[in-house]
């Protein structure tokens, strides 16, 4: 197969949609707050409740995680956090209580916290020093973006096709997510379309950095 030329890029890229995906699945209850509240009559209390679950785990696992993806790697511990969240997030739309859609949100939450830890990791791994502050800048900007678009796109969904259809789309993004990161990613020194200069731009920015010419 043909090199690819700034492949670290391209990584990036998908760590730039992974976290857009995040914030797709976390925003999608509250855009259908309203809706579900009033099927399940749940109070303000409950509601609470509900938010609370997913805070919870997500505080708790984001240094779980962080020690998952040191444990296991970035490309296996990365997949494990996807799938279990996109996991979490379908179930969304089985519930038929409150309390069952607590339990989701402590999983989706718990999970969620994995994609700073593993995109982090998978950075620092792919890119020079010198150029890693960028990268994760670029990443993290997927965040903004699916805050912003979750409301208009799960609120159209939910409109025509109804609010568990709105849960089974967004979920699905992460499952196909999986499969690209599954089939691309790689470490830089095991990646087959990997240019030999920019492996060597890696390599070199791993121990001098800002001695490197050229990002």
């Amino acid at each position: 197969m043909k090199e690819i030329k700034h492949l670290r890029w391209w990584i990036a890229g998908l760590l730039f949609l992974a976290t857009l995906i995040n914030y797709v699945d976390r925003q999608t209850l509250s855009v259908l707050a309203p809706l579900l509240r009033e099927k399940f009559q749940m109070s303000n209390t409950d509601y609470s409740r509900v938010i609370f679950a997913f805070l919870l785990a997500y505080t708790v696992m984001q240094t779980g995680f962080g020690r998952i993806m040191d444990w296991l790697g970035t490309k296996r511990g990365f997949s494990l956090a996807i799938l279990v969240w996109s996991a979490a997030a379908l179930l969304h739309a089985g519930v038929t209580s409150a309390f069952q859609l607590g339990i989701c949100r402590f999983f989706l939450g718990a999970c969620d916290a994995g994609n700073w830890p593993g995109a982090v990791k998978a950075i620092a791994e792919w890119f020079p020093a010198k150029s890693r502050a960028l990268a994760i800048g670029f990443f993290n900007s997927g965040s903004s973006l699916g805050a912003v678009i979750a409301p208009p796109v799960v609120a159209w969904i939910a409109l025509h096709w109804g609010w568990r259809m709105a849960f089974v789309l967004t979920s699905l993004l992460g499952f196909l997510w999986l499969i690209a990161w599954l089939v691309f990613y790689h470490s830089p020194q095991a990646h087959p379309l990997i240019t030999t200069g920019e492996l060597e731009l890696i390599a070199a920015g791993q121990t001098k950095a800002g001695t490197v010419p050229g990002v």
